[in-house]
């Protein structure tokens, strides 16, 4: 055999970067890194709708502030308005770094602020199937290794096919995600405990608001329950400037008011 043509062969089959138009692993969660960046400062109004097993559904509208509060900080405030058992809870995120956030949940009914330690920022998202994890800020991609397993188009969509392990074990060993070339947002996501799949979302209906790609519309299962949950923007904004008063939590006892 040619020895080019056996080393390119051979390169093609190893999944090195070459195999990926150049990019490690890295390289790619670098660029998505960079979006998320981008798209910190934002107000976003969305419905969530959790659809059992049995086929029952619920309906909650929730409003999202988020902001960039310097180079690797950040801050999220999230108010749910329907249904009324639910009306005013709050959820608050301060990021000092990517990876140094304090978490606080707060109830109404109960007056009292609670802090979600770290250790839960992989728990329901309020009984859905999102995470706390889902609704902060970008990650530090030094607590994690990337590995490029494949490219793959996804409903049309060329994606890069990426493995992500944490360096520190979390309520998951693993994810595969689809992150789709040139929007470097994700597609589709698998998270798995060892080799069992139990958690798996999809982001679709992709719209450029502002320069920044979007997903409308986000579902989210738990594999083992068979439970499920849209997520779907009905209006987002971003380059918004909102004040630090906004992300304290006397604000989240006042719903953002």
């Amino acid at each position: 055999m040619n020895r080019w043509l056996f080393i390119m062969l051979a390169t093609l089959l190893s999944g090195t970067p070459a195999a990926h138009g150049g990019m490690t692993g890295r390289e790619v969660y670098a660029k998505v890194h960079e979006v998320r960046i981008r798209s910190l400062d934002r107000q976003t109004e969305a419905t969530m709708t959790l659809l059992d097993k049995g086929g029952g559904t619920r309906s909650r509208s929730l409003v999202e502030y988020s902001k960039a509060a310097g180079s690797d900080a950040y801050q999220v405030l999230v108010v749910f308005k329907t249904p009324a058992d639910l009306k005013d809870v709050g959820f608050l995120i301060h990021a000092r770094t990517f990876s140094d956030r304090d978490l606080w949940a707060y109830f109404p009914e109960l007056k009292r602020i609670r802090r979600i330690p770290t250790s839960s920022q992989d728990d329901s998202f309020f009984g859905s199937d999102f995470s706390y994890d889902d609704f902060g800020g970008p990650p530090n991609l030094d607590d994690y290794s990337f590995t490029i397993l494949r490219d793959e188009v996804l409903d049309g969509t060329p994606c890069h096919v990426i493995e992500v392990t944490p360096k520190v074990r979390r309520k998951w060993s693993r994810y595969v995600a689809w992150v789709a070339k040139g929007q470097w947002i994700h597609r589709k996501i698998e998270y798995y405990r060892d080799k069992e799949l139990y958690r798996a979302g999809t982001f679709s209906d992709v719209r450029i608001v502002d320069d920044i790609p979007t997903p409308f519309t986000m579902k989210m299962e738990n594999i083992p329950t068979g439970h499920k949950t849209d997520l779907v923007i009905n209006s987002i904004r971003y380059h918004t400037s909102f004040p630090d008063e906004l992300f304290t939590q006397r604000a989240l006892e006042r719903a953002g008011k």
